[in-house]
């Protein structure tokens, strides 16, 4: 008789919700999804806030979509700094958790473009479209098969932190840079593609 397989998905968010319905009702044979870490054999990580302890992974494979392309963008925020950084598309990853952020084995790629009216809230709208396709095509696969893996290219790896983030929302000294009468001030363009100047 085969063991029962105990699986827990820990999500933050709607998407992560709506993958726990779906899992519940394409559950594999000798599967059973639980209500908490700490009774599971394999966790899924579906967009959850918090990085897993080293005593919750400890015994356990997890995995985790991340919504970023892996190494490259690791951490917080990533739809926010790839617009950033002008890219011109964006991944989603499947990836081993282990206890570094973001820095497990790479199982899946998944990658759409940005287009010219994307912000990061239009993209991560779109990143859950794809996470949840994902979850669907890899769940049984995750619990049931085996899989190849891909380590990381560690100097290819950047690390993007919340406080990053919020250092980047700061634009005082972009403003203050071109302020200057009678010169052209900073400026960004709106929706409908208008310039609108930004004055110190």
């Amino acid at each position: 008789m085969q063991t029962m397989k105990k699986i827990y998905i820990a999500t933050s968010r709607q998407v992560g919700h709506d993958c726990i319905a779906w899992a519940q009702k394409n559950m594999p044979p000798n599967c059973l999804l639980v209500d908490s870490i700490g009774e599971s054999d394999i966790v899924i990580s579906v967009l959850y806030e918090k990085l897993l302890s080293p005593d919750e992974i400890k015994g356990r494979k997890c995995y985790n979509f991340h919504p970023g392309s892996l190494p490259d963008y690791r951490g917080a925020g990533c739809y926010s700094w790839a617009i950033i950084n002008e890219e011109e598309s964006f991944g989603i990853t499947l990836h081993v958790i282990d206890e570094g952020i973001d820095t497990g084995d790479i199982i899946s790629h998944c990658y759409f473009p940005i287009e010219k009216e994307d912000t990061a809230y239009s993209l991560f709208q779109k990143g859950e479209k794809v996470i949840y396709k994902m979850f669907k095509e890899w769940f049984s696969i995750l619990l049931t098969q085996p899989f190849a893996t891909v380590q990381q290219d560690k100097s290819k790896s950047s690390l993007y932190l919340r406080k990053d983030l919020e250092k980047a929302k700061d634009l005082t000294r972009f403003i203050k840079a071109f302020y200057f009468p009678n010169k052209e001030a900073a400026y960004y363009y709106n929706k409908q593609g208008k310039k609108i100047y930004i004055n110190f």
